[in-house]
């Protein structure tokens, strides 16, 4: 792994915390070069890392197809590309593979890498089950927002090498016009932490007990589809087999009966906490922790004993 490129977003021109320790992860396999490719505002002058950092900032439009991306596939060819998984990471790291003609291996939990091969694990069946593979030839990542990072220690920031800038290709036969991201909460495919509910909460006027956790946790919400369906909740929130795959640290599930087509949207989540009434509810059987009883009883209760820390 000689040269290495992480694609990776930034709110407020800054790194998340997830980048910051992918960050520190490769450095482990001590490449020569890290190049960091930055979506968004760039107001970084440090970063954590064992070798000198380069940045380069992409301007909006450049992931809208693969010639948009030719610039960048140019700058990153022969490189080891990692990405954790969002909407906008997947995309541009699946534009690259098609245009430097490499594969990519999605949904990674863990990685390895040793005299030129890669031990992967990797989610597949939404979730359901693990594959552990080997390569010598895969060159991108698609990092599970869940990938196991437990044995990442920070290291001292080192002042950024270089900055530079690639312009959207003129050769694109496509441009994104317009990027309304949805304002006021955290996105669910970058959720590190999720809360979601169903019709267990009787109500929609219920609903602020939910959000009122979530807000406590610093989590996203989201809700099962007969919730959408029945408009108590927008439809962006929706997690399942036709809606929002997540793979959080931590999905709580409350009042959620567990559907075989929900499940298939959380199977990739780290640890799975289930409120509800039913004690024979099937997600249940899924659940990591379980806790029987009214979720408009539990959840007010949580809140405030998280308040109170």
């Amino acid at each position: 792994m000689k040269n290495v490129a992480i694609i990776a977003q930034t709110k407020e021109g800054q790194l998340n915390e997830a980048t910051n320790q992918l960050l520190s992860f490769v450095s482990k396999f001590n490449p020569e070069k890290i190049t960091l490719v930055v979506l968004g505002e760039n107001h970084l002058s440090s970063v954590g890392s064992s070798v000198p950092v380069d940045v380069i900032s992409l301007s909006d439009g450049l992931w809208a197809d693969t010639s948009a991306v030719s610039s960048l596939a140019n700058a990153v060819k022969g490189y080891t590309v990692f990405g954790i998984k969002s909407i906008q990471i997947d995309n541009i790291l699946s534009l690259l593979a098609s245009c430097l003609k490499v594969e990519v291996v999605s949904g990674v939990q863990h990685l390895g890498y040793s005299a030129g091969v890669f031990s992967i694990v990797k989610s597949i069946f939404s979730g359901k089950a693990s594959l552990e593979i080997s390569s010598s030839t895969a060159s991108i990542f698609s990092l599970n927002r869940n990938f196991d990072f437990s044995d990442v220690s920070e290291l001292p920031a080192k002042a950024v090498n270089s900055t530079s800038v690639l312009t959207y290709s003129s050769e694109s036969k496509s441009a994104i016009t317009a990027l309304k991201p949805i304002t006021g909460t955290i996105p669910l495919p970058d959720a590190a932490l999720v809360v979601s509910a169903g019709r267990g909460l009787k109500d929609p006027s219920n609903w602020t007990i939910v959000e009122d956790l979530a807000n406590a946790l610093g989590a996203a919400t989201a809700c099962s589809k007969p919730v959408s369906d029945l408009n108590w909740r927008p439809h962006h929130e929706h997690v399942g087999q036709t809606g929002v795959k997540v793979s959080p640290n931590l999905y709580i599930a409350c009042g959620i009966s567990g559907a075989i087509q929900h499940l298939a949207g959380v199977n990739g989540s780290r640890i799975i906490v289930v409120i509800n009434n039913d004690p024979e509810a099937p997600f249940f059987k899924h659940a990591d922790y379980g806790i029987v009883g009214d979720v408009n009883d539990i959840l007010p209760r949580l809140t405030k004993k998280l308040q109170s820390h």
